[in-house]
């Protein structure tokens, strides 16, 4: 059985005068949480909706557990669940309601008593199940959207920015979610967003999408990497401190930030290069390392 259990190949959508999405090119490993980052309008949402089949691609295919999405799409999707954007529900209705309609939508018959508490029970909402979901807090609501994407017990599930709008305690608990899925289920998840720091703290693999067009793939440790060098200097003064570090040959590409100077070294060589800038009566409040997803997206972006 193969480890890639999703692959697009030149996928596209094309709209009128423009490219929504364009040579979406994906791999998605069993197991993976895997983010799929970009700003807003980036194709993020386009590239799902092609993906969970909900519009035609323009170009490209889409496999999905070793099944030709367009030839064989039942078998393609039975098992994968999605949400795309905001979920919707009856919010008259109790969670439990809800969950019986969507149930009979998406497996075609209602489903039972036990299978609903557990799935509500999986994302923390079984005492709430008979609470209207007018009731329910933003967060709720996303848990009760996973909740429903979660009834036909898929083995990928794809979320469409699953923290948008979400309080900080919102989206802690969707991101300890998303991780109980993956280490206690087995479940692969899907992860579009543009909330570099959350995506940053579950990820396992990553793809940027900028302009319609995908950038970079890969493990999210290894990309990193490749900023790892970069190192922010809270010292002052900063003109003198500048002046050290641009006479001191293991430092490179030193900017100026309004969170204080950023150059590239070597690891090895920070005590060094502190110590050249206290013998120069530069006073050094912090040394930390510059590799967050967030200065990574920014350098391939150029969003700078």
């Amino acid at each position: 059985m193969s480890d890639i259990i999703l692959r697009t190949k030149n996928l596209g959508k094309h709209y009128k005068n423009r490219w929504a999405a364009q040579e979406i090119n994906l791999e998605v490993h069993r197991g993976d949480v895997f983010g799929f980052l970009g700003p807003n309008g980036a194709g993020k949402s386009t590239t799902i909706r092609m993906i969970l089949s909900l519009i035609t691609p323009t170009t490209g295919t889409v496999e999905l557990f070793g099944h030709d999405l367009f030839k064989k799409r039942e078998a393609a999707l039975q098992n994968v669940g999605g949400i795309v954007e905001k979920p919707d529900f009856y919010l008259y209705l109790s969670a439990y309601r809800n969950m019986q309609i969507a149930g009979s939508l998406t497996l075609g018959k209602t489903p039972d008593d036990k299978k609903i508490n557990e799935t509500l029970g999986i994302v923390g909402l079984a005492e709430r199940s008979m609470d209207k979901v007018k009731t329910f807090s933003h967060g709720m609501k996303q848990r009760l959207g996973i909740a429903q994407a979660l009834l036909c017990d898929p083995q990928l599930i794809m979320l469409d920015e699953p923290t948008n709008g979400l309080d900080p305690q919102g989206m802690k608990e969707v991101r300890e979610l998303i991780t109980r899925l993956t280490t206690e289920r087995g479940i692969t998840v899907f992860l579009s967003s543009h909330l570099l720091n959350e995506v940053e703290q579950v990820a396992t693999r990553m793809a940027i999408i900028n302009k319609g067009k995908m950038i970079v793939q890969g493990k999210v440790e290894d990309l990193l990497k490749a900023n790892a060098n970069k190192i922010l200097f809270n010292v002052e003064p900063v003109k003198r401190s500048m002046a050290v570090l641009k006479k001191i040959k293991t430092v490179s590409e030193i900017i100026q930030t309004d969170e204080g100077i950023v150059a590239k070294i070597d690891g090895k060589e920070i005590p060094s290069v502190v110590n050249e800038l206290v013998k120069a009566k530069c006073r050094v409040f912090s040394v930390q390392p510059k590799h967050s997803l967030e200065e990574y997206f920014l350098s391939v972006t150029d969003e700078r």
